[in-house]
C-alpha cells in the first residue's frame, strides 16, 4: 500500500501523463497552483475529496492503483474515530457505561487531524465568502453601469427627436 510520502511522485506522474500543467490540475480540483506544487514536492498531501477527484481523472495504470492506496490511507485516518473499548452488556441486556472509557475515546492524533481539516474547511469558507462579496460588488457595479447607459440612451433619443427637422409643408402657417 502506498504511503503519503509517495503521493508526490504519483501526483506528478499522473499530471504529466494527462498532459496538464500544475495550474490546470489545480483548476480541475478546485485548488491553488501552490497546493499542487506542495503536493508534488511532498510538503503536503491532498485531502480525501481531492484524492477521490484525482482518482476519477486518472487513466487506468500504476498511478491509479497507487491513488487507491492513498485513498485507503486517507479513509483510515478519517474513520479511526471508532470507539476504543466495546460496550459491555449486563445480564439484563443493558449497556454498562462504566466500561466504556472516556466520553470521547479518540486519540490526540485523530483529533489533530480533525482540527487541521476543520481549519482548512474554515479557510475555504472564508475564501469563498470573500469571493462571493467580490462578485456581488462586481455585479452591483455592472448594474450601475447598465442603468447609466440606459439613461444616456434615453437622453440621446430625446436629443435626436428634437433635432428632427420637419419639411415646410408640415410647418403650420401663421394666419394674420
Amino acid at each position: 500500500m502506498a504511503t503519503f510520502g509517495t503521493a508526490a511522485p504519483v501526483i506528478r506522474r499522473m499530471r504529466q501523463r494527462l498532459g496538464l500543467s500544475q495550474e490546470a490540475l489545480a483548476r480541475l480540483l478546485s485548488a491553488t497552483k501552490g497546493a499542487v506544487q506542495h503536493w508534488e514536492r511532498g510538503r503536503n498531501s491532498p485531502d480525501l475529496a481531492r484524492l477521490l477527484a484525482l482518482r476519477h481523472l486518472c487513466p487506468p495504470g500504476r498511478e491509479q492503483m497507487q491513488l487507491d492506496g492513498l485513498i485507503g490511507q486517507a479513509q483510515l485516518r478519517v474513520t479511526t474515530l471508532a470507539v476504543t473499548a466495546p460496550l459491555r452488556v449486563t445480564r439484563a441486556g443493558r449497556n454498562d457505561s462504566r466500561h466504556v472509557g472516556a466520553p470521547f475515546p479518540w486519540s490526540q492524533g485523530d483529533l489533530s487531524v480533525l482540527r487541521r481539516e476543520n481549519e482548512r474547511l474554515r479557510k475555504d469558507v472564508r475564501r469563498l465568502g470573500t469571493l462571493v462579496q467580490k462578485r456581488n460588488e462586481q455585479l452591483r457595479i455592472l448594474q450601475d453601469l447598465a442603468e447609466e447607459l440606459q439613461r444616456e440612451l434615453v437622453s440621446l433619443r430625446v436629443q435626436q427627436s428634437e433635432k428632427v427637422v420637419l419639411p415646410p409643408s408640415f410647418v403650420p402657417s401663421t394666419l394674420d
